[in-house]
Order: structure tokens, then sequence, then C-alpha cells
């Protein structure tokens, strides 16, 4: 192929998967940044993540390497560019109270534009402590998600269940005494079927400009 074709064909590609990636969801967050995707400061209150349906705790406060026990001793996973622990105090360490501080679920919304809900889905990894139960997506859980660790990533894929406008992405934690904490690191991809149109569009694309050439 044309160096000049393949330079087209590339820039195709590249604008119709921007398009499905960033133009087609916004909103979606990793734990524990700010709006710019950038780490909060330790102990800063996470805007995009909340801790919903419990008598005791409601916002979720980012935790940092240097903000004490359990991250500084390696029993989490560590700090990244682009995403921070987020736990239900300031500090890690709180007072259990047995069936109210146990198990929490952090919610976070974002927003699909309409049109694109079948072509989009959510590549992701989490961890959490004691453990993270379950991942739900408008209300319903999703299928085949591992039970995540504080020490270690675990990854998830999200492929339906997606609206048109506000979507609610939800994990439950579930820890049987103080610390607890949850990291989430997600994106929305193309779905495949939708690569393989921008692929078959490309390769269209490509054939006109051979022609015309």
């Amino acid at each position: 192929m044309p160096a000049r074709l393949a330079l087209l064909l590339a820039s195709a590609l590249a604008a119709a998967s921007a398009t499905a990636q960033t133009g087609a969801v916004t909103g979606l967050f990793n734990t524990g940044v700010d709006a710019t995707g950038a780490p909060l400061a330790g102990y800063a209150a996470d805007p995009h993540y909340a801790i919903v349906g419990n008598a005791v705790f409601s916002t979720a406060y980012a935790s940092r390497l240097g903000d004490g026990s359990p991250i500084d001793t390696s029993a989490w996973v560590p700090d990244t560019a682009v995403s921070s622990w987020i736990n239900p105090v300031i500090g890690t360490g709180f007072s259990d109270q047995p069936g109210v501080t146990d198990a929490l679920r952090y919610e976070t919304h974002f927003q699909v534009q309409a049109g694109f809900e079948a072509q989009i889905q959510l590549q992701g990894r989490w961890a959490a402590d004691d453990g993270g139960l379950r991942i739900w997506l408008n209300g319903v859980p999703v299928a085949a998600v591992p039970v995540a660790q504080a020490d270690t990533w675990h990854s998830f894929s999200i492929a339906s269940g997606f609206v048109a406008g506000d979507n609610v992405l939800a994990f439950d934690t579930l820890s049987t005494q103080s610390p607890t904490g949850l990291r989430v690191e997600v994106a929305a991809v193309p779905e495949p079927g939708s690569v393989a149109l921008m692929l078959g569009g490309g390769l269209l694309l490509t054939l006109r400009l051979r022609r015309r050439a």
C-alpha cells in the first residue's frame, strides 16, 4: 500500500476509534482522580464516586502512598499515575459496626450518547479490601466478574447493558474489619463489532483512494 494511502487509512481509523471512546462515552473516571484525570491529594473527597445506601458513610475519600498503612506496607496495590484508592473515611481506619460498615456500595455515573449503546464496552481492573464481591451496571449484576482482593488487580469487561443518557456503575465491597477501600481503573472502548465496521470502512476508503490514484 502506498505510504500516502496507509497514512490516510490510519488517520481515518484513529479518528473513528477516538470518537467511539470519547465522544460516545463521557463522565467515566477512575477512582481517586480529579476532573482532569489526575490523582487527588490524599484524603480529598472523590468527586465522581460516592457510597450509597449506607446509614454511616456517603463520601469516598482518596488515599495515596504516604497516608499510612495499608498502602505504605504494600498490602494494597500501589499508586499509579491514573488512579488512587478510595475509602469511606479520612484515613483508612474506622470503628467497625457489623451490618452497617462491613458491606459498602460505591457508585459512579457516566453518560452514553444515544445510538452508541451497542457499540461500546468497558474494560477495566479493580481491587478491594477485604474483597470486591460484584459489579453492577444500571442495577444489573455484571456476569463473570472475578472477586477482587487488595494486593493484586483483577480484570473485568462489560459488553452490554448500556442505555442512552445516564448510566450507573456500582461496586460492592465487603470488609469484616477496617481498613477497607476500593480501587478502579476503567475505560470505554469500541465494541469488537464496531471495530470490524471501522476496519471495513477503512478498507473501502483505501480501495476508493487507490482507484483515484
